[in-house]
């Protein structure tokens, strides 16, 4: 979906040259970034359209009337709730000047999510024990769940010998899903999310640039450190309360 990877050369420290780039020059690649940056934009806001409605059908087919004596459960469908709120507040500012790719990567998280703890509602009502919500992938919030890191087979003299190489080590780091894990170990980059970094971000450098979303520095989105909500139980509260706007314009 992301594999278009040329926006990452914008981070490299560029090549000494005389005088550096024309203003032409400068002109393109900043035209560049924006038509790649609305044109992912775009397709990322029909897919958050589609989550959310998705997930608003799955919300009227199983409401819940839980009374008092449940509490987890309660708590859960509270959460569920809040999150889908949140979700579709975020689809409503989805053609805002200042919304990103990760802004509507984050309702796509929430949709998703609302859908997750709805479910674990109604198990929790029907005295039944929920799994753990399900862990995704930090390169990519919008893939599938993150795969555990495989453990060293054997007994516990083979695992303080099992040798780890370096790019076992670079997949292990994060929460990483199954393609990303093997672009990794291929000594590949990851199908990360891109985010537009404001020309305010970009010190000496001309324009906005599309960067890995996690790259953005946390004054200036609020998913660089969460993968867009995902670690965060926080998020839906957040978005209610409206603070995940940036601070100013690019």
């Amino acid at each position: 979906m992301f594999r278009r990877w040329w926006f990452s050369k914008g981070m490299r420290p560029a090549a000494p040259a005389a005088g550096g780039p024309s203003r032409r020059e400068a002109r393109a690649r900043r035209a560049l970034a924006l038509g790649e940056w609305e044109a992912l934009r775009e397709h990322l806001r029909k897919v958050a359209a589609e989550r959310v409605t998705a997930a608003g059908a799955v919300f009227r087919a199983a409401e819940l009337d839980l009374p008092a004596g449940e509490p987890a459960a309660r708590r859960a469908y509270q959460w569920a709730l809040e999150a889908y709120e949140a979700a579709g507040r975020l689809l409503d500012h989805a053609g805002d000047e200042d919304t990103d790719l990760p802004d509507l990567a984050a309702a796509v998280v929430l949709a998703e999510q609302s859908v997750e703890r709805l479910a674990a509602a109604h198990l929790l009502h029907a005295g039944r024990r929920p799994d753990p919500p399900a862990v995704r992938c930090y390169w990519n919030p919008l893939h599938g769940p993150a795969e555990p890191a495989p453990g060293p087979a054997g007994n516990r003299r083979n695992r303080k010998r099992a040798h780890v190489t370096a790019r076992e080590a670079a997949a292990d780091r994060r929460p990483t899903c199954r393609s990303c894990r093997a672009a990794i170990l291929a000594g590949q980059q990851p199908d990360v999310l891109p985010a537009l970094l404001p020309a305010k971000a970009a010190p000496g450098r001309k324009g906005p640039l599309l960067v890995p979303y996690f790259a953005v520095p946390r004054q200036w989105s609020p998913w660089s450190t969460t993968a867009c909500g995902a670690y965060d139980p926080d998020t839906p509260a957040l978005v209610l309360r409206g603070e995940h706007r940036r601070p100013g314009p690019r």
